[in-house]
């Protein structure tokens, strides 16, 4: 015998049949009509969310896969925040962990995650900052401290480039990196790396001077070949102070370089 209150298994089917209106049997109580009215808000909602929130895969797909995959995704996921805003959090795991179709674009969950990375950059909670000038010696001598808001991301697509006239059909042979950051203007920003410049980056979050950086990445190059590297490695640095993502630096902390 079912010991469920009744108002809990209207609300049930109520929600069962939101989730796949296409195939649930209408709850007991409710006019197809309104029915109706209550499956088109809650899509529409979520179709406002996500389409804002990824405008290259909304313009990349046909409506009728855009709307599919919305459906798919309010049926089969199961949010576990309540907020509204978290929503497009939600769908990116939804497309990491959960959704396999073969007919999906290959790049789909990738490219969700890089427009999504916006959204995270633009909305992290941080001091207000400044960029301060920094010199080459101070680049090298210092240990670089980048704007609080910043994420170095890793692809197997080219994610950056692709959009309705550029779909890839098969991936690139080397990986796509890309540092993500939010400027002292509050403008979100996007640099394509090489993977000598990605191995830097991570080099200097470990807490290396620009010049400890460099040593690291020395391996079995000659002096000469080291020098064209600190050249190299000293552009680096003072074009990603220039487009705001290093904004001072900090006295060295004796690390030893890596080996």
């Amino acid at each position: 015998m079912n010991q469920t209150p009744l108002f809990q298994q209207q609300q049930r089917q109520f929600l069962h049949y939101l989730r796949q209106p296409w195939v649930a049997q209408s709850p007991a109580g409710f006019t197809p009509e309104r029915l109706a009215v209550y499956a088109d808000l809650l899509y529409n909602k979520f179709d406002e969310s996500l389409t804002a929130c990824f405008p290259v895969i909304h313009r990349i797909l046909p409506p009728d896969d855009w709307r599919a995959l919305l459906l798919d995704f309010i049926a089969e996921h199961r949010c576990l925040s309540p907020y509204y805003r978290q929503i497009p959090d939600e769908f990116v795991q939804y497309l990491q962990q959960e959704r396999d179709h073969v007919n999906d674009l290959p790049f789909l969950a990738e490219l969700a995650h890089f427009e999504w990375i916006e959204l995270q950059l633009s909305i992290a909670e941080s001091e207000s900052i400044t960029s301060k000038p920094l010199t080459s010696g101070q680049l090298l001598s210092g240990v670089p401290v980048f704007t609080p808001a910043i994420q170095l991301l890793h692809y197997q697509w080219p994610v950056q480039n692709i959009g309705p006239n550029a779909l890839l059909t098969e991936p690139p042979a080397t990986t796509t990196h890309i540092l993500g950051f939010r400027n002292s203007n509050d403008q979100v920003r996007f640099i394509a790396l090489s993977p000598a410049t990605a191995h830097l980056i991570e080099l200097l979050g470990d807490g290396l001077t620009g010049q400890q950086a460099l040593q690291a990445m020395r391996g079995e190059l000659t002096h000469t070949q080291f020098i064209e590297l600190t050249r190299f490695g000293l552009s680096i640095l003072i074009d990603l102070h220039r487009q705001g993502a290093i904004i001072d630096i900090r006295p060295t902390s004796h690390l030893e370089p890596h080996a």
